[in-house]
């Protein structure tokens, strides 16, 4: 095992508990207490990661819905919050 690839392992299980922390909410019935199966990340060239999946299930209403964030890193942050556009 290279220490690239040990790197980019730690990396993306720190990525997916980050992601477990976040509280979604049902997008149908508003109940906040989702489980999350199947986090999935995807990393990029080197020890980034790219993208962040989860299927969501909702027990109360049954919905099931799919959540992706996209890590796009910090060099496009100020395309976005510019307020001047």
């Amino acid at each position: 095992m290279t220490k690239e690839f040990t790197t980019r392992e730690e990396h993306g299980k720190k990525i997916k508990k980050s992601f477990s922390s976040i509280k979604f909410s049902c997008i149908k019935c508003g109940l906040q207490k989702i489980e999350m199966d199947e986090i999935q990340s995807y990393p990029n060239k080197g020890t980034e990661i790219a993208y962040v999946t989860a299927l969501l299930f909702c027990r109360r209403c049954k919905h099931r819905f799919h959540v992706k964030i996209l890590d796009q890193g910090a060099r496009n942050t100020d395309v976005y919050f510019n307020n001047t556009l």
